[in-house]
């Protein structure tokens, strides 16, 4: 059975969250810090912000990152789970989510 892996950001009153990484089946033994080096490569790759604090990376969220977080409603982003606008935009990140996906879920 596929797996998968959050990233949260940082930002305490946010409740974006990214979803988007799969880490394979069970069978597929993979350490905790390459599993979070996953999450983070593709959070980043989407947009979210790497920072390091107390020794260790956190992340922000596009819309916290460019000033127009914290996420407080959730939606149908893929991107950070934001609020989506009629015209298919989030209002936190700004992404374009299709028709297909806003249909989803």
């Amino acid at each position: 059975m596929p797996t998968g892996v959050a990233v949260a950001c940082d930002d305490d009153e946010c409740l974006a969250v990214y979803l988007g990484v799969k880490t394979g089946d069970d069978e597929d033994a993979r350490s905790a810090s390459e599993v979070s080096q996953m999450a983070r490569d593709a959070a980043q790759g989407d947009g979210w912000v790497v920072s390091f604090g107390f020794r260790q990376p956190v992340m922000t969220c596009p819309g916290c990152a460019d000033g127009r977080g914290p996420v407080r409603e959730r939606g149908e982003c893929r991107r950070c789970m934001g609020r989506v606008d009629e015209g298919g935009r989030c209002v936190y990140c700004l992404h374009k989510v299709e028709p297909a996906q806003a249909g989803e879920g």
